[in-house]
């Protein structure tokens, strides 16, 4: 089994970092989970938990850590729409047979069709759509908390907290989620201003249960702000749809809650996921390793 070539998908994302191990044939041999793996870490750290993350995979396979530099890896990692984050991993020194490299939204979307047409929405902490038309992409949003991702979590948790403050000093109108949320702060705008100073979309994207929870029990304020959302992950969809996409995939934690929110033409058009993000970067290794030959 082992004489076989082999294969490593990687998953990078902002908080974790998954890696299988897998044959030519698709044997799964082994795999690990380290921390997180976004391009904006640096290369020393997302090489560093990669490898890390590689090399535990192989103990599980019950393989020496020296086969190592015979694994041709598929990278899908988070950061990597922007071009000069590409250029610094194609030029990092690396200990595997081989490399290739793309977004986790590209990998995920290969997965989630096993290679075939389709189309996904990564809506969790952060939103990332990706299409994958025979030999054409699109790529929509995911360009970070700061300036993109209206649908995702984090911005729902933001949001709420900003209405909370707007109701705390009548400027917009108090419900159970405001009071609930102006709670969690001892009621004092300024423990606000003391975590928005060093809040990371994660931090944000805890409130974010809150609000669905009060959108359940019928809070105006909390509904106002899903809607917000469901409205910026439909756009993405529809563009998606546009694209030539006719199955779509919603993935991440606020996948089920969007789906329901969906209109009749887009549910219609969804289907789950065939495969993950590590399955997806393994495929693209191996076709990688077909054009090169």
């Amino acid at each position: 089994m082992t004489n076989e070539r082999l294969y490593l998908g990687v998953d990078g994302g902002g908080t974790r970092c998954r890696v299988r191990i897998a044959t030519e044939s698709g044997t799964i041999l082994g795999e690990a989970v380290r921390g997180g793996a976004n391009t904006r870490l640096g290369m020393d750290h997302i090489f560093g938990e990669i490898t890390a993350a590689a090399k535990q995979a192989l103990k599980e396979a019950n393989l020496d850590e020296s086969r190592i530099g015979d694994l041709h890896a598929g990278l899908g990692l988070a950061g990597l729409p922007l071009e000069r984050e590409r250029n610094l991993i194609a030029a990092y020194p690396h200990p595997f047979a081989s490399i290739c490299f793309a977004t986790d939204a590209y990998t995920a979307c290969l997965g989630a069709h096993d290679g075939a047409n389709g189309a996904i929405l990564i809506v969790g902490t952060g939103t990332c759509g990706q299409a994958i038309i025979d030999d054409k992409q699109l790529a929509v949003a995911g360009w970070g908390f700061e300036i993109s991702d209206i649908g995702s979590g984090a911005r729902i948790g933001r949001a709420a907290i900003e209405t909370a403050l707007l109701a705390h000093e009548g400027l917009a109108n108090q419900t159970d989620l405001t009071r609930d949320i102006m709670a969690k702060f001892e009621n004092n705008p300024e423990n606000i201003v003391a975590f928005a100073e060093t809040a990371k979309p994660g931090d944000y994207g805890t409130y974010c249960p809150m609000v669905f929870d009060a959108d359940a029990a019928g809070d105006a304020t909390a509904t106002t702000i899903i809607g917000h959302a469901v409205k910026a992950n439909l756009q993405i969809l529809r563009k998606l749809v546009a694209f030539g996409a006719d199955h779509l995939t919603l993935m991440g934690g606020l996948c089920d809650q969007m789906a329901m929110r969906m209109p009749e033409d887009i549910q219609n058009l969804l289907v789950p996921a065939k495969n993950d993000a590590m399955h997806g970067a393994i495929l693209m290794a191996k076709q990688h390793e077909r054009t090169a030959a």
